[in-house]
């Protein structure tokens, strides 16, 4: 997703930091939900190839990075009013009571994958950001980005588009903070503690990874007062976006690359073709374990080409002027897709902080020997502690 950020640019600052030590095992206190989101928001109609095959995958690349192509007011024939009710699939997870327990992490995944890129199966102890975040006290939800995972699969032209999954996102979050989340879902399993059952936090944090932060940094921007502080991941503003296209990826048409597990992918949905595009997006050599490049291919998910295209219109990179909480950008130092693949000295603090003038707190980490898949990465754990530490000089 990273890779086809054309319209936002330039900053940051560099702090490295040992690899910490893997955080504890943590009590599991979950409950997987399906929660109805409504949305009431307008879309964009844009001019750009259908996708029904791997071979207008292609051509769908092609036409993104041909520089004749219409781009941004150009390739716009109408937009269309989205008022609709979506089932998201998503889990919440609450420690044992403790000071930091009212404070809900709220995190959104980006391109590639589901809610499973927070919680990796593989040593979880040493990747699992859920683990982490559980083990230092907080309390998180982890969900199925529209389109992705368990949640609903609408329309990858019209209704599937950047801004659509800001209002699921906002919605999301009005549910948690009123304390309404699980009682007003279908309960799909987990515990039964009424602890979990009637959680409701004092303070909500919102975490992003790549298109997940594109999504945080719309809430924070367009309904600041709303979030009581942002952790970025993978995304960092720089001005190498440019460099890198979507035709990296090596997109195929879902339902072609894997007709069993991608069968409810319609018109519209990509997913990269090889775990070697998923290597060169995610991960850098010599900073991976090969079972977590397969793990990661594994768990691919697809996602609508107008996600890609309404990025711009969705996130302006404008002054968010009514966030008024700490920010946090966390990336990889060697981030192919932001970074063009080293991400020293490609950014401006002072840019940064400009866009974020009634924020708190504004920090800048890049994580050393690591790429755009923090998660998935030797270190993960040391850049965990960086936001843990940033979120406890905050105040939460």
């Amino acid at each position: 997703m990273a890779s086809v950020l054309i319209a936002l640019v330039v900053a940051a600052l560099s702090i490295k930091k040992g690899k910490a030590a893997p955080s504890p095992p943590s009590p599991r206190s979950c409950v997987q939900l399906e929660i109805p989101v409504s949305v009431d928001t307008v879309t964009t109609k844009w001019l750009q190839p259908r996708v029904d095959s791997s071979i207008d995958a292609v051509d769908w690349m092609s036409y993104m990075t041909t520089w004749t192509s219409p781009k941004g007011d150009a390739a716009i024939l109408g937009n269309i009013t989205v008022k609709q009710t979506f089932k998201i699939n998503g889990q919440l997870c609450v420690p044992p009571k403790g000071a930091k327990s009212d404070i809900l992490q709220l995190a959104t995944h980006g391109v590639g994958f589901d809610k499973r890129y927070w919680d990796a199966e593989v040593k979880p102890q040493e990747y699992s950001y859920v683990e982490a975040v559980l083990a230092q006290g907080y309390s998180i939800f982890t969900y199925d980005r529209l389109g992705t995972g368990g949640s609903d699969k609408p329309d990858a032209y019209d209704i599937l588009q950047t801004n659509v999954q800001v209002e699921i996102l906002r919605g999301l979050t009005t549910l948690a903070r009123s304390g309404k989340l699980v009682s007003s879902s279908k309960k799909l399993g987990g515990t039964s503690d009424d602890h979990v059952l009637k959680y409701k936090p004092k303070k909500i944090v919102h975490v992003g990874h790549s298109l997940g932060s594109v999504i945080t940094l719309g809430l924070v921007g367009a309904y600041g007062a709303e979030s009581d502080g942002a952790i970025a991941t993978g995304f960092l503003y720089t001005n190498k976006l440019s460099t890198v296209n979507v035709a990296t990826w090596g997109f195929q048409f879902a339902r072609e690359n894997d007709p069993v597990n991608f069968k409810d992918r319609g018109s519209g949905y990509v997913v990269q073709g090889t775990k070697y595009n998923t290597q060169l997006q995610f991960l850098k050599k010599g900073a991976f374990e090969p079972a977590l490049l397969d793990y990661a291919f594994k768990i691919r998910q697809p996602n609508s080409v107008s996600e890609f295209v309404s990025i711009g219109g969705s996130f302006s990179g404008g002054e968010a002027t009514n966030f008024k909480a700490p920010i946090q950008f966390v990336i990889g130092e060697h981030d192919y897709g932001f970074c063009a693949g080293d991400c020293n000295g490609t950014y401006n603090i002072t840019m940064i902080k400009g866009l974020y003038p009634a924020a708190t707190a504004v920090d800048v980490h890049i994580q050393p020997k690591t790429g755009h898949g923090l998660t998935l990465s030797t270190n993960a754990t040391a850049g965990y502690k960086v936001s843990f530490d940033f979120l406890e000089k905050a105040g939460l």
